[in-house]
C-alpha cells in the first residue's frame, strides 16, 4: 500500500449530517461535513482516550466531537473545545490529529493520503465523460474483494484473460487473435489500445446483440492511474456506441480492496436500462473475483523472476514498473510488517501535509513506518510508447 496518493474514501451521498468512518491503507478515518457542506477527513481517533470520532457528532463550531468526553476537533485536526475545561479553557499544544485534503469528484469523496504539498501531488484521474450528461449516462455500484489491491488493478487492465474468465466478452479460440496495438506509460499512469473479437453484445433487453456481430473486431482501451489505483476501461462497441467503466480501487488493508465503480454509456440513455447495466457489471466483477481471490502468492510479486511473461502481458508490466518506481525510488510503501508487533498496543497514522509544513509541531500519534527507498531515481521517465509493428 502506497502513501502520497489520492484515494476514494466514500461515496459523496453517504456522508450527510453525521460523521462516517472510512478505512483506507489499514487505518481508520472519520469523514464529516461542515456547515457549508464541505467534506473533511481526520484520523478517527481522539488523542485524549482513544475514542472513535466517527461515533460522535458535528457541532456549531464546524467540528467533530468525540463521543467519549466531547472533545471537539476542527477540520484541521486541532482541538477547539474541551468540555471539562469549559468555554475558553486552555487546550494542550499536542491536542491535534492529522487532517487530510479532500476533493469531491464523480460522486466520490477523494482524500489525499500523504504529506506532500499540493503542487507535488499527482492529480485525480480525469473522467470528462462523467460531466457530459447530454451524451453519457452514469450508473454507480461497488464491489469488495478479498484480494490485495495491486492484484485487483492488474486484473482490470489484463485483456488476455477475457477469453477465459468472461464468456460474455471473449472466446477461448480467439485468444491468439486478441492483441495490443499501442501502449503509453507516464510517471503515474498508462494507456493502451487493444483489439478483441468478442461474442455479440449482451443486455439492452435483447437489443444490444444487433449492434455488434459475433466476433466483430472491437476496440478496447484500458488505462491505469496510480492515484486512486484507478482503472478506466473504454469499450467501443461499434462506430457510435461506447461504454466506459471507471473503477477506483481503495486498499482497505493488505487483504481487502473496495472498488468504487462508475460506468457511463452513450446509448440507451434511459433509466429502464440502468438495472441491467449494474447487474452485468457486478457479474463481470464476480467472475474476476473468483480468479483473483485464489491467486498465489497473495501479493503481487516484486520481481518478474518468479513468473513467466509473454508479449500480451506488457501492459501489466507497465503497471508494475510504475508501482516499482514509487516503492524503490520514492519510498512510499507502508511497512505493514513493522507495525504487526504493535497491533492492539499502538495507533499509527498516515502523515498529513501539516507535518511537513510545520515540522516544529508536536504530535501524540506516530506515523506509519515506510519501507526505505533502495534505489536512486533513474532519471526522466515521462513517457514510454510502444506501438504494434
Amino acid at each position: 500500500m502506497l502513501v502520497n496518493l489520492w484515494y476514494v474514501a466514500e461515496w459523496s451521498d453517504k456522508v450527510k449530517d453525521k460523521p462516517v468512518r472510512a478505512k483506507l491503507l489499514g487505518q481508520n478515518f472519520v469523514l464529516f461535513r461542515d456547515s457549508q457542506g464541505k467534506a473533511h477527513c481526520l484520523s478517527d481517533v481522539c488523542i485524549h482516550r482513544g475514542g472513535a470520532l466517527s461515533g460522535g457528532w458535528t457541532t456549531e463550531r464546524d467540528c467533530v466531537a468525540c463521543p467519549y468526553h466531547g472533545w471537539e476537533f476542527d477540520p484541521e485536526g486541532k482541538v477547539q473545545f474541551i468540555p471539562s475545561r469549559g468555554e475558553g479553557g486552555d487546550v494542550p499544544e499536542r491536542a491535534r490529529i492529522d487532517a487530510y485534503p479532500t476533493e469531491e469528484r464523480y460522486g466520490m469523496i477523494w482524500v489525499f493520503m500523504g504529506d506532500l504539498d499540493e503542487a507535488d501531488r499527482y492529480p485525480i484521474p480525469p473522467f470528462p465523460e462523467y460531466e457530459d450528461r447530454a451524451n453519457w449516462r452514469p450508473i454507480y455500484t461497488e464491489f469488495s474483494w478479498n484480494a490485495e489491491v495491486n492484484r485487483v488493478v492488474e486484473n482490470g487492465i489484463d485483456i488476455a484473460h477475457t477469453s477465459f474468465v468472461h464468456p460474455g466478452f471473449g472466446y477461448r479460440e480467439m485468444a491468439d487473435k486478441n492483441h495490443i496495438t499501442k501502449m503509453e506509460r507516464t510517471e503515474y499512469s498508462g494507456t493502451s489500445s487493444c483489439v478483441l473479437y468478442p461474442p455479440p453484445l449482451e443486455g439492452g433487453m435483447g437489443l444490444n446483440k444487433f449492434f455488434r456481430k459475433d466476433k466483430a473486431e472491437t476496440h478496447v482501451h484500458p488505462s491505469f492511474y496510480l492515484p486512486g489505483h484507478t482503472v478506466r476501461l473504454h469499450i467501443q462497441v461499434n462506430s457510435w456506441m461506447s461504454m466506459i467503466i471507471f473503477d477506483c480501487n481503495t486498499p482497505i488493508d493488505e487483504h481487502t480492496t473496495r472498488s468504487f465503480v462508475v460506468q457511463v454509456r452513450n446509448f440507451f440513455k434511459w433509466g429502464m436500462f440502468d438495472g441491467g447495466s449494474v447487474k452485468r457489471t457486478l457479474k463481470v466483477f464476480q467472475e474476476d473475483a473468483d480468479i483473483v481471490e485464489a491467486l498465489s502468492p497473495h501479493y503481487l510479486p516484486e520481481s518478474l523472476e518468479s513468473e513467466v511473461s509473454v508479449e500480451q502481458d506488457k501492459f501489466m508490466g507497465a503497471w508494475r514498473k510504475v508501482r516499482k518506481v514509487h516503492v524503490e525510488e520514492k519510498g512510499w510503501k507502508i511497512d505493514h510488517k513493522a507495525m504487526q508487533p504493535y497491533e492492539g498496543e499502538k495507533i499509527f497514522t498516515i502523515p498529513s501535509p501539516a507535518r511537513r509544513r510545520n515540522p516544529e509541531l508536536r504530535w501524540a500519534l506516530e506515523t506509519v513506518p515506510l519501507v526505505p527507498a533502495t534505489n536512486a531515481p533513474s532519471g526522466p521517465d515521462n513517457l514510454v510508447s510502444i506501438s504494434e509493428g
